[in-house]
């Protein structure tokens, strides 16, 4: 197995034999008798979907006909013919799977080629189509799907004088066709690149945000269906995370929410379907402008700035920069990282990447039926598979993408092939597989300083922290000896609250360059805990408003570190970070669930917040764990009581903090007593709203020697027990 190094080598040797090999086949077809290239993204696309996330190693996107076992509406394209005669039509087209699933047919002027598509060769090549007669004028090309298992044409080219293309129908070595430039380009629209965006703007950077799906939020979107864990901390990612869990088609409803959010916030260009595909450098190392393929328009744009995020997932912007990265995991010595999560030494497995799927029972018996599927499911019988239908732990995730999705997909085909053998599920329809792929883990660029797994366990409390995570060190493996290779499973460890620092967000050897997402400067067992949307989405809020320091001292990503703007950058994002109080709360009067003094009685649960926004370290739950009580949970447990921090006697606003929970009820009250010279005052809390914000519960007459009681008994719904604060009234 060849090491991380000799990896990212191979990459880059493979990455510049293949743009020599397009720059050469475009100019071929340039100078040849003036064939007619009919681009995928040029298509309307019917029912077919334009699928962009495999263009850097394919050359090309494609159309997709991703219909679940129906066969998908027409693509059509127009093409002007300037002299009439016969031309030989070549589809570029892939034979996907055993049994050639994914056949299409084509029409050109309104004849169909006897020729099926997609049932050649397992790689992508140019396919024979025959030849055809055409007038000239408009012609009307139409791609017609056979079977509805995703068929794939990549474009259609109409040749004569005995031409024959090669290489994939790329626009890449196109002339530059528009120009863009800003304050900031944030290359990637997850939902990390779009708070970095929103974070910059709201600066009054001027931003472009460019991304090369049709919607913002990447794995939170409707197109993967990741529900948005870990901690938020920061306003914007509570405005832009997902609101749904796994694989809910309710994720539309987030992603409106954030493209709403995105149009119309002042200062901030959205450039959705635009693949980014080269960076330009100066002598310094700098990138000045970076290349993207419009999909839209069809047409190259390039743009132009100072300052750059990458927030692409897999690091694209920073490998077409020179920038350094790493795949694979290190060896435990290297960082310190505990031995039972990193391996004694290095090698190229990631995280795998997932495609979580669904069904539903219709009110009639539906048929489906993918025997040339049924192999692939290794026995396995489903008809909905969740996080752990993941495949590509011991393949590239960048160079293997396709194949690793393609897997994906044989195996949910035919798993639930099976399952319709069953009367059962006679009534059973497909409702959701993604084509895009949620993946985890890929290429991380290497920052000033590399997040560990040793600063997780140990808790370093960074100067320079920006983010901070309480979700577990959760890695992902596959399982041993089941004979199933799209199964795993996990181990999740947790460390309480965990900080990451500013110096992991920038590049070390690209000087204006920084990394939001995924792609940050961590190592595989770093990358664990931290690899969740929110916590991610953090480190895009930090390198917005670091974006925006940049600009107003006039310097590099660096130099916020070096020249000691830290503490400015921490005040800008807001909140507590080690050694440094919110000044937002500076005079409150506050006591923890931790603090001394503080009783529980039964029923009440200390724990980790794998969702974070507690105070400190842990919270307490009444009746159960920090994913929500059971409804009869809060029946049988006791009281728990805060000594308040009274100082003296006086008039009081009394403050509250609850931890997020992905199960709190709209209709959740929690109920509470202040006790304080002997005279009692209720008060009702409604714990569901607003997670991870102080919340203002009552003003309150109160003497030293107050307490606080929350009374579960007397409570319904969410019942947590963390911060709670006084603030002096006048």
């Amino acid at each position: 197995m060849r090491s991380i190094s000799s990896l990212n080598s191979f990459d880059s040797m493979n990455a510049r034999i293949f743009l020599v090999a397009v720059s050469a086949a475009v100019s071929l077809a340039a100078s040849a008798a003036s064939p007619v290239m009919v681009y995928p993204q040029t298509f309307e696309p019917g029912g077919w979907k334009l699928d962009s996330q495999f263009v850097d190693v394919i050359g090309t996107p494609y159309l997709l006909a991703h219909g679940l076992g129906n066969r998908v509406e027409d693509a059509t394209a127009e093409v002007d013919i300037k002299a009439g005669g016969e031309y030989r039509v070549w589809v570029y087209a892939r034979n996907w799977a055993e049994g050639s699933p994914g056949r299409f047919a084509l029409e050109v002027g309104g004849v169909r080629l006897k020729h099926e598509f997609g049932a050649g060769s397992s790689a992508w090549s140019w396919e024979d189509g025959g030849t055809v007669e055409l007038k000239p004028g408009k012609v009307e090309v139409v791609l017609k799907d056979l079977t509805g298992f995703d068929g794939r044409c990549g474009g259609v080219m109409l040749s004569r004088g005995g031409f024959r293309p090669s290489g994939p129908p790329d626009m890449r070595g196109e002339a530059v066709a528009e120009t863009v430039s800003a304050d900031l380009v944030v290359v990637g629209g997850g939902v990390p690149g779009a708070a970095a965006a929103v974070a910059a703007a709201r600066r009054g950077l001027d931003t472009v945000l460019v991304q090369d799906r049709p919607v913002v939020g990447g794995n939170a979107s409707a197109e993967v269906r990741v529900w948005s864990a870990g901690e938020a901390r920061y306003d914007i990612v509570r405005e832009l995370r997902g609101t749904f869990m796994n694989m809910e088609g309710a994720a539309a409803h987030s992603d409106a929410r954030r493209m709403d959010i995105l149009r119309h916030e002042p200062n901030l260009r959205l450039r959705v379907l635009t693949r980014v595909f080269a960076a330009e450098k100066g002598a310094d190392g700098a990138i000045t402008a970076v290349k993207a393929l419009d999909l839209k328009r069809n047409r190259v744009v390039r743009f132009v700035s100072p300052l750059f995020v990458d927030a692409t997932g897999d690091g694209w912007l920073g490998y077409y920069a020179g920038a350094d990265f790493r795949m694979g995991r290190e060896a435990a010595s290297e960082y310190g990282e505990p031995t039972d999560m990193a391996p004694e030494k290095a090698d190229n497995d990631t995280l795998g990447a997932s495609l979580m799927w669904t069904s539903f029972d219709g009110n009639a018996p539906v048929a489906f039926s993918a025997p040339w599927a049924e192999p692939y499911a290794q026995g396995v019988v489903k008809v909905n598979g969740e996080w752990n239908w993941e495949y590509g732990i011991g393949r590239n995730m960048v160079r293997e993408g396709e194949e690793i999705r393609d897997r994906l997909l044989l195996a949910i085909y035919g798993s639930f092939s099976l399952a319709k053998r069953k009367s059962a599920n006679a009534n059973r329809v497909l409702d959701f597989v993604p084509f895009v792929l949620g993946k985890r883990e890929s290429r991380r660029l290497m920052g000033d300083w590399v997040y560990s797994g040793k600063d997780v366990v140990e808790k370093v409390q960074f100067e320079d922290a920006i983010a901070a995570g309480s979700w577990s060190i959760d890695l992902h493996y596959d399982i041993p000896g089941d004979g199933i290779d799209f199964l795993t499973t996990c181990k999740q460890p947790h460390f309480g609250r965990y900080w990451i620092p500013y110096r992991s967000i920038y590049s070390r050897n690209v000087p204006n360059l920084f990394m939001a997402g995924r792609c940050f400067s961590c190592t595989h067992v770093g990358l664990g805990g931290a690899r969740v949307i929110n916590t991610l989405s953090q480190l895009g809020v930090a390198a917005g408003e670091a974006a925006a320091l940049c600009r107003k001292y006039s310097i590099r990503p660096r130099e916020v570190y070096t020249a000691g703007h830290v503490r400015e950058l921490q005040a800008n994002l807001g909140g507590d970070f080690p050694g440094v109080r919110d000044p937002r709360t500076s005079g409150w009067l506050i006591i923890d669930d931790e603090d001394a003094g503080v009783k529980f009685g039964k029923g009440w649960v200390k724990t980790h917040c794998a969702l974070g926004e507690q105070t400190g370290e842990y919270a307490h739950f009444a009746g159960g764990h920090a994913w929500g009580p059971s409804p009869d949970a809060l029946k049988g447990c006791g009281e728990a009581v805060y000594p308040l921090p009274v100082k003296a006697a006086g008039r009081y606003r009394l403050m509250g903090k609850t931890p997020f929970i992905r199960t709190s009820a709209a209709g959740s009250s929690t109920s509470m007593e202040i006790v304080s010279g002997g005279k009692k005052a209720g008060a009702e809390w409604n714990q569901a709203y607003n997670p991870g914000k102080w919340a203002e519960i009552g003003e309150f007459e109160l003497e030293p020697g107050a307490t606080l009681r929350i009374i579960p008994q007397r409570s319904k719904g969410k019942v947590s027990a963390d911060a709670f604060a006084l603030v002096s009234l006048p």
